[in-house]
């Protein structure tokens, strides 16, 4: 397999995973508000969705690097699957917290064992280009589900503002289903990487922890990965909330969250210019800037200048990703990237396990709005954390370790 090159699978399997996932946690969402009216417990479902990921991204990791990303890939796609079947059969408080949890768990087995796979594939200096990709696939799968679930559950209900959910998790369980081939696929691909280009995964020679945080420049790409991660959390989340206390259709917000997707794609695609001209550094700051804006001014928007806002949001929250991404694997050594990416996602569960708590119990008496302010708040720190950091080279030198 020549260098850089992505099989078609890791692509559709990316693309459907992320579609499910969007759009479970939409009708999630409006489940829990169905349920219980409570915008707390709305945090603390965020938080569950979280919690799995706290105590198995780095394990995951280790694991990735040991057995192969296709195994990671496979398991995470079982626990969704597991955890939609348990929100729609079981829709009470305890079963909502329980698939909140099974679907945290196989989110991050999707992630890790994808963004894994893309490392071990990246051409030397090109891992912005190979996570762009990644991202890009992912934001196409965002792009999808929100709207597609979104119509189909209001479709079949009597309120557009409270959609079917059953039906809406009948779409996410199908969408799910639909990314097991692409999964049994990424098998075959990574024996034929395996044996065409790479040497065997490094089983004997694993880098503690302790050093690949030790890296200068790595707690700060953890700390602000972390922060633009929970805040695609929050917005996914907390929508709902706005959307419902506006009586705006469910249709409306997939829509909304389907335009974020939208310019978070073209925002990918043209991040290599971007970079080129910018740096890393630069336009990750810049990036994040715009997100702070995008979510200063949501709370004082009806659906149709949310559009705009969804615009900045969109190439705010888009672009970090993979830039933190392939400064987290420029940093590490490469036998212990699968490790350092499973760092990466442990400390982004753990802000998204403890913000969404704390930004709920605001949400109840202030409103929906503190949530988004607090969140922009939280973003401003990350980009100013951002301007200090050592952020690697936008065409690091291969790790021949």
């Amino acid at each position: 397999m020549k260098n850089g090159e992505k099989p078609l699978a890791l692509w559709v399997q990316t693309a459907v995973g992320q579609s499910a996932w969007l759009g479970v946690r939409l009708i999630m969402s409006y489940q829990t508000l169905a349920i219980t009216g409570d915008p707390f417990f709305l945090g603390v479902q965020s938080s569950a969705f979280a919690l799995a990921g706290l105590l198995i991204a780095l394990p995951t990791g280790r694991i990735a690097d040991r057995f192969g990303s296709a195994v990671v890939c496979a398991a995470g796609l079982s626990l969704a699957v597991i955890g939609t079947l348990v929100a729609l059969l079981f829709p009470m408080h305890a079963g909502l917290l329980i698939a909140a949890v099974l679907l945290g768990a196989g989110h991050i087995g999707l992630l890790v064992g994808q963004q894994s796979f893309t490392a071990r594939l990246a051409a030397p200096g090109k891992s912005e280009t190979a996570f762009g990709g990644l991202t890009a696939a992912a934001s196409i799968g965002q792009l999808i589900g929100p709207p597609a679930v979104a119509t189909i559950a209001a479709a079949t209900a009597a309120d557009s503002t409270h959609p079917n959910t059953t039906f809406g998790l009948l779409v996410c369980l199908g969408l799910l289903l639909v990314a097991v081939p692409p999964v049994i696929s990424l098998f075959s691909h990574e024996r034929r990487l395996r044996s065409s280009r790479m040497q065997p995964l490094p089983v004997d020679r694993s880098v503690p922890l302790r050093s690949v945080l030790g890296v200068p420049g790595m707690w700060q790409s953890l700390v602000v990965s972390g922060a633009v991660l929970v805040t695609v959390d929050l917005l996914t989340s907390f929508l709902p909330l706005w959307a419902v206390e506006r009586r705006i259709p469910v249709t409306a917000v997939g829509l909304l969250l389907a335009s974020r997707a939208v310019f978070t794609i073209c925002s990918r695609f043209g991040m290599t210019r971007l970079l080129d001209n910018l740096g890393r550094r630069k336009l990750l700051i810049s990036a994040i800037a715009l997100a702070v804006v995008g979510l200063s001014a949501l709370p004082l928007a009806d659906q149709w200048w949310a559009l705009p806002l969804m615009c900045l949001i969109g190439i705010g929250l888009g672009l970090p990703q993979p830039l933190t991404m392939a400064w987290v694997v420029s940093l590490a050594p490469r036998q212990a990237r699968g490790a350092a990416l499973g760092l990466r996602m442990t400390s982004n569960r753990l802000a998204q396990f403890s913000i969404p708590l704390t930004v709920a119990a605001v949400a109840g008496p202030v409103g929906v709005g503190a949530v988004f302010w607090c969140t922009a708040a939280l973003l401003a720190s990350a980009a100013v954390l951002a301007m200090t950091a050592q952020v690697g080279s936008a065409t690091e030198k291969p790790d021949h370790s």
